[in-house]
């Protein structure tokens, strides 16, 4: 069972790495796993192989009308479920987040996300994902607001898919209180002044099997929109992974720009950015906090980190300069 458990955490990797792979790059960074467990060895190995397998196979897409060719790998930090098992059923999760605004120039980009997803039947064209948060995408947008946004794909973003409301696929709700796209504000400032935060959530409703994604800023949140069951093939039944983090990226020639607040955690003190309130949601739409720590993996220690998760909570972010 432990071997199997370690399995799990190898596959997780690979599935978490598939949605981030798909930002439009190639994807493939060096991998520092922060638990000092034997877990570290063995996803060291398999995952490594396995990691070398999907960039063998990956593809060039286009990012913000740009050749991919033209941008750095990601850098990330994130928890990450276990994944791919038999008993690796997910229904929904939930968080509040720090938004912070930082000066971004184009070519530039800094997330704070979640992921929802499927590896299907283990062939990249059948991976199903959701992504929810918040970021700072001058290219998208023309500015560097922070901007809540939505993404989805149901074939690994080859066929189908986008960011918001870009195709037919996100719903949203009369009198939602936003809209995919939509700028927040206003944010927190570092390092004095009150922290702005968005709640977010995101579930699976039981009776129409639509994905619900609610958004609440300083307050409780309320349903803003769904992805309909029938845009998913996997994740029309659940989902069998889920992650949250953050990731940064920048063109080649600049360096990266800050992750979170700007400030590395420093084990939680300071002004780091953090989740709090993390919890699953079952089946029956019913959330429990978060109470034990999930395998967590970070780009470059360097340059961005995330802390261990206590009491529902953790910390992360960095303030990037970055370059490779």
């Amino acid at each position: 069972m432990y071997r199997l458990n370690l399995l799990r955490r190898a596959i997780a990797l690979c599935f978490f790495y598939h949605a981030l792979q798909t930002r439009g790059v190639r994807f493939f960074p060096t991998i520092q796993e922060e638990n000092d467990s034997p877990a570290k060895d063995f996803v060291h190995g398999p995952a490594k192989q396995i990691l070398k397998s999907l960039k063998s196979n990956s593809t060039e897409v286009i990012t913000s009308g740009q050749g991919s060719s033209l941008w750095d790998d990601p850098y990330f930090v994130a928890h990450l479920t276990h994944s791919g098992g038999p008993n690796d059923n997910y229904y929904g999760l939930h968080a509040t987040m720090d938004v912070y605004g930082h000066e971004l120039k184009h070519g530039q980009l800094s997330s704070t996300t979640f992921w929802i997803n499927h590896a299907g039947d283990g062939k990249k064209s059948s991976y199903n994902a959701i992504q929810v948060g918040w970021h700072i995408n001058p290219d998208r947008y023309g500015d560097s607001h922070p901007h809540f946004y939505t993404r989805w794909t149901r074939d690994n973003y080859d066929a189908t898919g986008c960011y918001n409301m870009d195709c037919p696929g996100y719903t949203r709700v009369d009198g939602a209180v936003i809209a995919p796209g939509d700028a927040i504000h206003p944010v927190s400032n570092v390092p004095d002044g009150p922290r702005q935060c968005i709640t977010l959530r995101v579930l699976k409703d039981k009776k129409s099997g639509d994905w619900w994604v609610y958004y609440g800023f300083n307050k409780s949140p309320t349903g803003v929109g769904y992805f309909p069951r029938s845009l998913f093939s996997y994740l029309a039944e659940k989902a069998d992974g889920m992650q949250f983090g953050a990731f940064v990226q920048a063109k080649k020639a600049l360096p990266t720009p800050p992750m979170g607040s700007g400030a590395l955690p420093n084990g939680g003190k300071g002004r780091a950015a953090s989740f709090t309130d993390i919890r699953f949601i079952d089946q029956d739409g019913n959330s429990s906090p978060i109470k034990e720590d999930l395998p967590m993996f970070v780009t470059d220690r360097k340059c961005h980190a995330i802390t261990h998760i206590d009491h529902a909570a953790c910390y992360y972010g960095g303030p990037g300069g970055c370059m490779r």
